[in-house]
């Protein structure tokens, strides 16, 4: 059975004031690239 990669991923970064997601690919050399990234804030007063 083949395993295929995926070449991109999410990666959720937590602060005190929002979450941030991160959506990266992964160039041909094998690095991962940043492409876009959202903010999702957080209610005031939590």
């Amino acid at each position: 059975m083949t395993t295929r990669i995926k070449p991109y991923r999410y990666e959720v970064q937590h602060t005190d004031d929002a979450d941030f997601v991160a959506y990266q690919r992964k160039s041909s050399d094998g690095v991962w690239q940043t492409i876009s990234v959202w903010m999702v804030p957080r209610p005031a007063g939590h």
